[in-house]
């Protein structure tokens, strides 16, 4: 596996599952700076173990902060993430058709 270096600045950033997550705009120890793709879905944006501002500008938009771990895998044209730092999770919602009323529970009050 190659590690991540300077030489990759620029180059695109993806899940496991190969959905694109944003590009690489720099680095500093072990974190990765990261310009979040404009159309991310953000139920994948919550899902990602990174930091939302890094305190880094880049024309004028902050970037994200990801640890060097998160990289999986780095190609010719690519940076892939570990699973456990960017996938899509599926999420049940739970609803109610009507939230239940106080009567039937007796007085909270009693013991």
């Amino acid at each position: 596996m190659k590690d991540v270096t300077e030489d990759d600045i620029g180059k695109p950033i993806y899940t496991a599952e190969d959905h694109h997550i944003g590009t690489l705009q720099g680095m500093n120890g072990p974190t990765l700076y990261i310009r979040i793709a404009d159309d991310i879905n953000p139920e994948l944006r919550s899902d990602m173990k990174i930091s939302e501002i890094t305190g880094i500008k880049d024309g004028g938009e902050y970037l994200a902060g990801a640890s060097r771990a998160s990289v999986a895998e780095v190609t010719e044209d690519e940076i892939h993430f570990w699973p456990t730092y960017a996938t899509e999770a599926e999420h049940e919602s739970v609803s109610y058709d009507e939230i239940p009323g106080r009567e039937g529970h007796g007085d909270p009050t009693e013991f």
